[in-house]
């Protein structure tokens, strides 16, 4: 039952490990992860996490189209894999890095997830930063608005 809810409910809950192009993209979260771990309000700050440069970042759920996504951003997106979402970070108005991912229940079995209920957001470099915190030995990364909790994605997670 929790299940079908969180495929029908418009919330994006997406493993960020486990992907072979994720591997500077997880290894940036758990390392800011690591600086903050024992402090209370844990924050990922993205200017700092990456060691590339870049100015906006963008997130498209898996309702966009490269279409869509190319109008957004202004210029056309060169390396686009057809999945369900991705982060798309911009410097100087051309992609110098993105993230994909496909979120299904099967996914629900990694250590680091990110959580929104927005179906796309773009943030400039300073405003890039996220409520980070451990629970269970699960990293949540939340760019609200999230509604469901995070308890419900370890009850999937676990079973």
């Amino acid at each position: 039952m929790i299940v079908n809810k969180i495929l029908y409910l418009p919330i994006l809950i997406f493993s960020i490990l486990g992907c072979t192009q994720g591997s500077k993209f997880d290894n940036s979260i758990m390392g800011e992860f690591q600086k903050c771990k024992g402090d209370k309000g844990c924050i990922l700050d993205m200017a700092e996490a990456f060691d590339f440069d870049w100015d906006t970042v963008y997130y498209f759920s898996g309702k966009y189209s490269l279409e869509e996504i190319n109008k957004v951003v202004g210029f056309e997106i060169k390396n686009y894999n057809d999945v369900g979402a991705r982060l798309i970070f911009v410097h100087k108005e051309r992609d110098v890095y993105s993230y994909e991912w496909f979120p299904s229940p099967e996914n629900l079995k990694e250590r680091v997830y990110v959580l929104t209920d927005l179906k796309s957001f773009k943030l400039d470099r300073n405003s890039a930063k996220f409520k980070m915190e451990e629970i269970n030995n699960t990293i949540f990364i939340e760019q609200p608005p999230f509604k469901n909790s995070k308890e419900e994605v370890l009850k999937i997670r676990n079973h």
